[in-house]
C-alpha cells in the first residue's frame, strides 16, 4: 500500500517541492492550500498522514489540526506541523499528542522523511 499525505501549503513554491520530494518517496500526495480545504479533503480520502502549515488564508493549519483530532474519521491520523513564523511553544497542547510533530522551516528534507516514518512505520499500513 502506498501511504497517502496530505499537504496543506498557501506558498505554492513550498508546496511544489514538498509534492516532489515526496512522490520521489513512492508516496502519494493530495494538495490542499488552506486549513478549511485541507479538513475537507482529509474527511473524503482518508489521508495516512497531513502536513500543514500554520499560517495560512483562512482556517490556520492549527485550527484545522485540532478539528481533525477531534473529529473520529481522522482522530488518529499522524499530523505534521511545519512553520517558519511560530514557535512549537505557540502550539502548545497540539505537541502533547504523540502522532504530532512540529518542524521548522526551511525544512530538513532529511528530517522530514525520518519523521514520516517514524510516525507510519508501517508505510502507512492500517487495519480498518
Amino acid at each position: 500500500m502506498i501511504a497517502r499525505i496530505l499537504i496543506a501549503e498557501d506558498d505554492a513554491n513550498i508546496l511544489s517541492l514538498l509534492k516532489d520530494f515526496l512522490t520521489e518517496l513512492h508516496l502519494e500526495v493530495l494538495e490542499a492550500t488552506d486549513g478549511a480545504q485541507a479538513f475537507a479533503m482529509a474527511e473524503r480520502s482518508n489521508p495516512h498522514l497531513i502536513i500543514t502549515d500554520v499560517v495560512m488564508p483562512g482556517l490556520y493549519g492549527t485550527t484545522a489540526a485540532r478539528r481533525l483530532q477531534d473529529y473520529w474519521r481522522t482522530r488518529e491520523v499522524p499530523i505534521i506541523i511545519m512553520s517558519g513564523s511560530v514557535e512549537s511553544s505557540i502550539i502548545g497542547d497540539l505537541l502533547t499528542h504523540p502522532k504530532v510533530r512540529f518542524l521548522k522551516k526551511p525544512l530538513d528534507l532529511a528530517l522530514l522523511a525520518r519523521t514520516i516514518r517514524e510516525l507510519l512505520p508501517d508505510g502507512g499500513f492500517r487495519p480498518w
